[in-house]
């Protein structure tokens, strides 16, 4: 097993993600760098749970090793499990696997060791919804590689040959990703990860150098949400789509009526009248609504009551 990095090797990493010297830009990162340990943790964590109940375990035992009550164990990792069974497998989209050999010959190209995330956002560009979503807001990969190299500081003799490999912040795009996809996935279908999944990781990191590209091309993060909210927030059923209504005399969990997620501990819901919002969607549609107003645009909503975003070509 690898050792544990020290403070000093994960302030160099946060570092490096930074867009500039600046503390402010430094605590972004950091801070990032953190979510990626964090959700990594949680997922072992969920895992190790999983086990521990095939194996026999009560969630009085799991609670006390959790140092959390049986029924705090319960409430938090119940839902996780029924929600992403053991039988569930994972499956890359054929337009990730088409966007991730596109990103390895890019970084092969520039005889890199290692593919970074800017080189993801190269991938993204080959197919897929990902791909409409940035050619929709002016990103092309010409422009996507003179950012990458006037940002970065690439060698200026590269002498590496062969086949470069995902450096960490890529790996960890990646298995965000994977998480994004299995928590939005509520049935026992195989989870698919796809492009959406990936742009949505690597556009919302505030460290990542993808996310610095963007900055540099001037591409507006919450258009890129607004974009791709219907593909990574809308939670699959046996049917295609998050039925309205259950059955007669059976109570329903309380969900939020625009992304459908249910309530936990870390998603708390706003009531009213025969509807619910969660604190993800209210920060979205303040997103939208912060936007000036363009004539020239088409002024239907940013978000419909079925759950899901309003597809505007024109935006």
């Amino acid at each position: 097993m690898s050792p544990e990095p020290s403070v000093d090797q994960l302030i160099e990493a946060a570092h490096a993600r930074a867009t500039s010297d600046d503390p402010l830009d430094l605590l972004d990162a950091v801070l990032a760098l953190t979510r990626d340990v964090s959700a990594r943790a949680d997922a072992v964590v969920d895992q190790i749970v999983r086990q521990a109940r095939s194996a026999g375990y009560s969630w009085t035992v799991i609670g006390e090793r959790l140092g959390v009550s049986r029924q705090a164990a319960r409430q938090r990792y119940a839902d996780r499990l029924a929600r992403t069974p053991p039988t569930v497998g994972l499956i890359r989209g054929r337009d990730l696997e088409a966007a991730l050999a596109s990103a390895l010959a890019a970084a092969e190209a520039d005889h890199l060791a290692e593919a970074g995330t800017e080189h993801l956002l190269l991938g993204l560009l080959t197919d897929g919804v990902a791909a409409a979503t940035l050619e929709q807001l002016g990103v092309s990969r010409d422009k996507v590689r003179d950012a990458g190299h006037r940002l970065f500081d690439y060698p200026a003799h590269p002498d590496h040959e062969g086949r470069p490999v995902f450096s960490a912040e890529a790996q960890a795009a990646l298995a965000g990703a994977e998480q994004l996809a299995t928590e939005r996935t509520l049935t026992c279908a195989p989870v698919a990860v796809t492009t959406p999944q990936l742009l949505a990781v690597i556009a919302t990191n505030p460290g990542s150098r993808a996310r610095r590209v963007l900055n540099d091309l001037g591409v507006d993060v919450a258009d890129i949400k607004r974009l791709l909210h219907c593909y990574v927030n809308v939670p699959r059923t046996p049917f295609g789509r998050r039925s309205r209504r259950g059955r007669v005399g059976k109570k329903q969990p309380d969900h939020c009526s625009f992304c459908g997620h249910a309530r936990s501990d870390e998603r708390r819901l706003v009531a009213g009248p025969d509807v619910w919002i969660c604190a993800e969607c209210v920060t979205l549609c303040g997103e939208i609504l912060a936007r000036p107003v363009d004539s020239s645009r088409d002024h239907s909503p940013g978000i419909t009551g079925s759950g899901s975003q309003a597809w505007n070509p024109r935006s």
